[in-house]
């Protein structure tokens, strides 16, 4: 089982990598570099928007997990892994709403709930376990929460 998650994290992970390398301006674009944003739509501006506040919950999850001292050396590499992964990306679609000087609809959009996203009451949850417990809730929510970053994708294929 814990197998069975850690390859749809990785799963995942690769999918998000792929779509969010295809969200930034190709090495052809004139207009890369230029001082100017590349060509942005809506659907790049929500994307992002939406996936960033997603990505800094699946950083309060790892968070809430490396924290607990009864969590196993595998759990907690998981974790350590999505943190540090997902942190890079935070950063890199921040840069993005800077570059495309989108911050203002950044912040309009992230109000609103992303697929995957863990309600309070999963995220307390999540926090008053320990051991077996938390790491056995932690990898079901946090597959649950990429399954959701999946499907948010999907519009970014194929309009952004």
């Amino acid at each position: 089982m814990f197998d069975l998650k850690k390859m749809s994290l990785g799963a995942s992970a690769l999918v998000l990598a792929l779509v969010m390398s295809a969200c930034s301006p190709s090495d052809t674009d004139p207009d890369a570099g230029a001082g100017r944003p590349a060509e942005v739509n809506g659907v790049d501006t929500h994307f992002i928007s939406m996936m960033t506040p997603h990505h800094v919950q699946a950083v309060e999850m790892s968070d809430i997990v490396l924290a607990d001292p009864d969590v196993s050396p595998e759990t907690r590499d998981v974790a350590q892994r999505i943190k540090d992964g997902q942190q890079v990306e935070i950063d890199q679609m921040l840069a993005w709403g800077t570059e495309w000087r989108i911050d203002k609809d950044l912040a309009m959009h992230a109000k609103h709930v992303a697929n995957g996203m863990l309600g309070t009451d999963e995220m307390a949850q999540l926090s008053q376990l320990s051991g077996a417990e938390s790491e056995k809730l932690f990898l079901e929510l946090m597959v649950f929460h990429h399954e959701g970053a999946i499907g948010m994708t999907q519009g970014q294929v194929d309009g952004g």
